[in-house]
């Protein structure tokens, strides 16, 4: 009996084990589409980009260290916390670069729409935005929580690696990428201003990624440099969902969810005023994530389910 035991865990074992290797490795197949996109795209529309050296050290640093703890002298927290990090440096700037690709198409902006369908929720994007401009502390809270996300990254990571909860950190990961995979093609198809343009309150806010939005659009910027990128994607709001995931991924962690949920609300409610963005844009980043999680949810039943029905497992 104890051996069947025995047997069936390495067998779970293994499946596992090659489950995160092959995740793993369409993490980066994924990566590398978009990083080929980026160049057939820079290289049609005449354009260049310049790459962030901070970027590229903090990659090349976090594949050597992968490479190392995995191969030479192999040590789990150490090879997923690297492996981790190198694959959302790279997604990030991969997703950046199309992200600003994405805007020379110059599809009509559907700004009027986003507004048109948070008025159909009973959402007043105007009011909510006067309400926190006459209560400084409210704003001056909201905008550190919108501006954490990077940093709640990184200590989500590095908690998630010295607890040994190397899935949980997996599925991080996989929700990041997969969700801005969704999340670029719908901007691309429906861009927007943001809701600071429509509803006229650019010059009382820091409006930062206009300039780039604006120049792309015209066909006057031809470089993209890696050092100064900003966000561009309106709807779905990719911070809505970057929010969405952080909660969702510190779910069961014994001191940080409580402290995640708290700050990720916050910066859920900052999006409309701190991010330009239309309630509905929230509504959607959010979903997205949600319907990912249920997917990869499905994912792990079906393999546990292949696993129950086992010819090793049925015999125990």
């Amino acid at each position: 009996m104890m051996d069947r035991v025995m047997r069936n865990e390495g067998f779970v074992f293994a499946v596992l084990n090659a489950y995160r290797f092959s995740e793993i490795l369409r993490l980066w197949i994924a990566i590398a589409i978009v990083a080929a996109v980026d160049l057939v795209w820079l290289r049609a529309a005449g354009m260049t980009m310049v790459i962030d050296p901070t970027q590229a050290i903090a990659f090349c640093a976090a594949a050597l260290l992968s490479f190392v703890y995995t191969r030479l002298r192999p040590d789990r927290r150490i090879a997923e916390l690297a492996t981790a990090l190198a694959q959302i440096i790279a997604f990030t700037v991969v997703g950046a670069i199309l992200s600003y690709l994405t805007i020379t198409a110059k599809f009509p902006l559907v700004d009027s729409q986003l507004a048109g369908v948070d008025t159909l929720l009973r959402l007043n994007w105007l009011a909510f935005f006067e309400w926190v401009e006459v209560r400084p502390i409210i704003k001056a809270v909201l905008a550190v929580a919108y501006h954490s996300c990077m940093l709640q990254v990184a200590i989500l990571l590095v908690w998630l690696s010295a607890c040994g909860r190397f899935e949980r950190m997996r599925e991080f990961v996989w929700l990041f990428v997969t969700s801005l995979l969704v999340i670029l093609p719908i901007s691309w198809r429906l861009p927007a201003a943001s809701a600071w343009v429509y509803f006229g309150v650019v010059e009382r806010v820091d409006a930062y990624h206009l300039i780039d939005f604006n120049a792309l659009r015209s066909g006057e910027m031809t470089r993209i440099s890696l050092t100064h990128v900003n966000g561009l994607i309106t709807f779905p709001s990719f911070h809505a969902a970057l929010a969405t995931i952080l909660i969702y991924a510190s779910r069961g962690v014994k001191m940080l969810f409580p402290l995640y949920l708290v700050l990720n609300l916050l910066m859920l409610a900052a999006t409309p005023t701190v991010g330009g963005h239309y309630f509905i844009d929230i509504i959607a980043g959010a979903g997205i994530v949600l319907c990912l999680a249920c997917l990869r949810q499905l994912r792990w039943g079906v393999l546990f389910a292949r696993w129950n029905t086992s010819p090793s497992h049925a015999a125990g």
